[in-house]
């Protein structure tokens, strides 16, 4: 009887702690996903907090009626997986951070580039830094709200809304990219 009743608690315990936390599998439409984060080491990173989102809803911007899907999609995403982590959802004038996110509409490779001279040289040198974005993917910033400054950013670099697939495989697309990418935040 004693183990019967240990058994069930366990059981019930694994539940409950199991229960808190959905974990999305990697849709079967989706491969070669690339995550990369990035934040700033100094900014503080509370359990729980405000945001707003940097732009209005798609309800209140003149876009295709495809194009406000794709960013409802994407929106709800990133906030239902913002209250997962004890983030809620504010009014302007009373957040901690500001949340933006972009789709990459066309294939696009970036070189941020940094000149450098020397003292006593005429000539400069040129640092390149590429950043290779794919057709349909995602870019996350947030931003901290008092300083207007960033402090951490998410790319998933596969076409997550733009493939050729099923409304549904892309629900499942936008879920999982997004919650891939905020796994890390907020960094610990």
């Amino acid at each position: 009887m004693k183990k019967c009743i240990m058994l069930i608690s366990v059981l019930v315990a694994m539940v409950l702690i199991g229960g808190c936390t959905k974990t999305l599998e990697q849709p079967v439409t989706m491969s070669d996903v690339q995550i990369v984060t990035a934040y700033a080491p100094e900014a503080n990173f509370p359990k729980s907090a405000s945001y707003a989102f940097l732009r209005r809803g798609p309800e209140h911007q003149e876009m295709s009626d495809e194009v406000k899907v794709i960013v409802r999609r994407l929106r709800d995403a990133i906030k239902d997986e913002l209250a997962s982590k004890k983030y809620k959802a504010a009014k302007e004038d009373q957040i901690d951070y500001i949340v933006d996110y972009q789709l990459v509409a066309q294939y696009s490779v970036s070189i941020l580039a940094e000149r450098t001279q020397e003292e006593g040289q005429d000539w400069m040198t040129i640092i390149g830094v590429p950043d290779d974005f794919i057709q349909g993917a995602l870019v996350i910033d947030i931003f901290d709200a008092a300083q207007l400054k960033p402090v951490w950013r998410g790319l998933c670099n596969v076409n997550i809304a733009l493939a050729d697939v099923t409304d549904e495989e892309r629900n499942q697309r936008a879920q999982y990219a997004v919650q891939e990418l905020l796994k890390t935040f907020p960094p610990k």
